[in-house]
Protein backbone atom coordinates (compact mmCIF):
# COMPACT_ATOMS: atom_id res chain seq x y z
CA UNK A 1 0.00 0.00 0.00
CA UNK A 2 1.30 3.44 -0.93
CA UNK A 3 1.97 5.84 1.94
CA UNK A 4 0.33 9.24 1.43
CA UNK A 5 2.36 12.37 1.09
CA UNK A 6 1.68 15.50 3.08
CA UNK A 7 -0.41 16.82 0.20
CA UNK A 8 -2.75 13.82 0.26
CA UNK A 9 -5.21 12.96 2.98
CA UNK A 10 -5.07 9.39 4.14
CA UNK A 11 -8.46 7.67 4.50
CA UNK A 12 -8.83 4.96 7.07
CA UNK A 13 -10.96 1.86 6.72
CA UNK A 14 -14.10 3.63 7.88
CA UNK A 15 -13.51 6.49 5.36
CA UNK A 16 -12.68 9.15 7.97
CA UNK A 17 -9.71 11.32 7.07
CA UNK A 18 -6.50 10.87 9.00
CA UNK A 19 -5.15 14.40 9.41
CA UNK A 20 -1.97 13.40 11.26
CA UNK A 21 -0.09 13.62 7.99
CA UNK A 22 -1.12 17.27 7.54
CA UNK A 23 0.36 18.36 10.86
CA UNK A 24 3.90 17.51 9.81
CA UNK A 25 5.86 20.55 8.62
CA UNK A 26 6.52 20.59 4.88
CA UNK A 27 10.01 22.06 5.21
CA UNK A 28 12.18 21.14 8.11
CA UNK A 29 13.54 24.13 9.99
CA UNK A 30 17.00 22.54 9.96
CA UNK A 31 16.98 22.64 6.16
CA UNK A 32 16.11 26.35 6.12
CA UNK A 33 18.81 27.17 8.67
CA UNK A 34 21.34 25.14 6.70
CA UNK A 35 20.38 26.96 3.49
CA UNK A 36 20.74 30.40 5.08
CA UNK A 37 24.03 29.55 6.75
CA UNK A 38 25.35 28.08 3.51
CA UNK A 39 24.29 31.21 1.57
CA UNK A 40 26.06 33.45 4.06
CA UNK A 41 29.21 31.33 4.21
CA UNK A 42 29.19 30.60 0.49
CA UNK A 43 30.70 33.96 -0.49
CA UNK A 44 28.36 33.98 -3.48
CA UNK A 45 27.41 37.57 -2.77
CA UNK A 46 23.67 37.02 -2.79
CA UNK A 47 23.34 38.33 0.74
CA UNK A 48 25.31 41.49 -0.03
CA UNK A 49 23.20 42.25 -3.11
CA UNK A 50 19.96 41.66 -1.21
CA UNK A 51 21.12 43.83 1.69
CA UNK A 52 22.04 46.58 -0.76
CA UNK A 53 18.44 46.59 -2.03
CA UNK A 54 17.05 47.46 1.41
CA UNK A 55 16.97 51.25 0.84
CA UNK A 56 15.00 50.65 -2.37
CA UNK A 57 12.29 48.97 -0.32
CA UNK A 58 11.83 52.25 1.56
CA UNK A 59 11.00 53.98 -1.75
CA UNK A 60 7.97 51.72 -2.28
CA UNK A 61 5.86 54.03 -0.13
CA UNK A 62 6.84 57.10 -2.18
CA UNK A 63 5.30 58.55 -5.29
CA UNK A 64 4.74 56.74 -8.57
CA UNK A 65 8.19 57.44 -10.01
CA UNK A 66 9.94 56.38 -6.79
CA UNK A 67 7.84 53.23 -6.61
CA UNK A 68 8.66 52.31 -10.22
CA UNK A 69 12.35 53.03 -9.64
CA UNK A 70 12.37 50.85 -6.52
CA UNK A 71 10.76 47.99 -8.41
CA UNK A 72 13.32 48.41 -11.19
CA UNK A 73 16.16 48.29 -8.64
CA UNK A 74 14.73 45.14 -7.05
CA UNK A 75 14.30 43.53 -10.47
CA UNK A 76 17.86 44.51 -11.41
CA UNK A 77 19.21 43.02 -8.19
CA UNK A 78 17.36 39.78 -8.84
CA UNK A 79 18.79 39.75 -12.37
CA UNK A 80 22.30 40.26 -11.00
CA UNK A 81 21.80 37.36 -8.62
CA UNK A 82 20.47 35.13 -11.42
CA UNK A 83 23.44 35.93 -13.64
CA UNK A 84 25.81 35.18 -10.79
CA UNK A 85 27.10 38.72 -10.40
CA UNK A 86 27.21 39.03 -6.65
CA UNK A 87 29.40 40.19 -3.86
CA UNK A 88 30.79 43.65 -3.72
CA UNK A 89 30.44 44.23 -7.47
CA UNK A 90 26.72 43.43 -7.53
CA UNK A 91 26.08 45.37 -4.34
CA UNK A 92 28.02 48.31 -5.80
CA UNK A 93 25.85 48.34 -8.92
CA UNK A 94 22.71 48.30 -6.79
CA UNK A 95 24.01 51.11 -4.56
CA UNK A 96 24.91 53.24 -7.60
CA UNK A 97 21.39 52.72 -8.98
CA UNK A 98 19.93 53.78 -5.64
CA UNK A 99 22.14 56.89 -5.57
CA UNK A 100 20.85 57.84 -9.03
CA UNK A 101 17.25 57.37 -7.88
CA UNK A 102 17.80 59.40 -4.71
CA UNK A 103 19.52 62.24 -6.58
CA UNK A 104 16.69 62.32 -9.12
CA UNK A 105 14.13 62.42 -6.32
CA UNK A 106 16.01 65.27 -4.61
CA UNK A 107 16.16 67.27 -7.86
CA UNK A 108 12.43 66.74 -8.45
CA UNK A 109 11.70 67.77 -4.88
CA UNK A 110 13.79 70.92 -5.32
CA UNK A 111 11.88 71.81 -8.51
CA UNK A 112 8.57 71.32 -6.73
CA UNK A 113 9.70 73.46 -3.79
CA UNK A 114 10.80 76.26 -6.14
CA UNK A 115 7.43 76.10 -7.91
CA UNK A 116 5.60 76.25 -4.58
CA UNK A 117 7.73 79.21 -3.52
CA UNK A 118 6.96 81.03 -6.79
CA UNK A 119 3.23 80.35 -6.33
CA UNK A 120 3.43 81.60 -2.75
CA UNK A 121 5.17 84.80 -3.88
CA UNK A 122 2.49 85.33 -6.54
CA UNK A 123 -0.23 84.83 -3.92
CA UNK A 124 1.46 87.33 -1.58
CA UNK A 125 1.62 89.86 -4.40
CA UNK A 126 -2.06 89.35 -5.24
CA UNK A 127 -3.08 89.78 -1.59
CA UNK A 128 -0.96 92.95 -1.35
CA UNK A 129 -2.66 94.33 -4.50
CA UNK A 130 -6.08 93.53 -3.03
CA UNK A 131 -5.18 95.31 0.23
CA UNK A 132 -4.03 98.39 -1.69
CA UNK A 133 -7.23 98.35 -3.77
CA UNK A 134 -9.38 97.99 -0.65
CA UNK A 135 -7.56 100.88 1.03
CA UNK A 136 -8.13 103.10 -2.03
CA UNK A 137 -11.80 102.13 -2.10
CA UNK A 138 -12.22 103.08 1.54
CA UNK A 139 -10.48 106.43 0.97
CA UNK A 140 -12.65 107.09 -2.11
CA UNK A 141 -15.85 106.26 -0.18
CA UNK A 142 -14.77 108.51 2.70
CA UNK A 143 -14.08 111.40 0.30
CA UNK A 144 -17.40 110.83 -1.51
CA UNK A 145 -19.36 111.23 1.75
CA UNK A 146 -17.75 114.57 2.56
Amino acid sequence: MKTPTCFEVELSVDQTPNLNCLTEPRVAMDTLIEFVSQAIGDKSGVVEVLLATFPAVLFLSGGCSLRCSAIAILFGAATLVLFGIGGVAGAGVVVIAEIVVVSTAVLNLRKRLLKIQADLDATKSAVRDLEITEGRRQVFNANARD
